[in-house]
């Protein structure tokens, strides 16, 4: 999923899939095992997010979907 993000910003990355995009926290992990991984990005610019939860590179998207 391209997004643009900001530089410095603070994400949170749904790790749980339970969100409503399945990308960002929307704190549908409560209860579970599951927390959010905080990141940022150096520049702002568009940027492909792993909606599949397989990517081995979190938060961003490596293509894992595909094998």
């Amino acid at each position: 999923m391209a997004i643009k993000l900001e530089a410095g910003k603070k994400y949170y990355y749904c790790t749980c899939g339970k969100s409503n995009d399945g990308v960002f926290c929307n704190g549908a992990h409560k209860g579970t095992t599951f927390t959010p991984k905080e990141f940022t990005v150096s520049e702002t610019k568009e940027y492909n997010l792993c909606g599949c939860k397989k990517t081995l590179n979190v938060p961003f998207c490596d293509g894992s979907h595909s094998k």
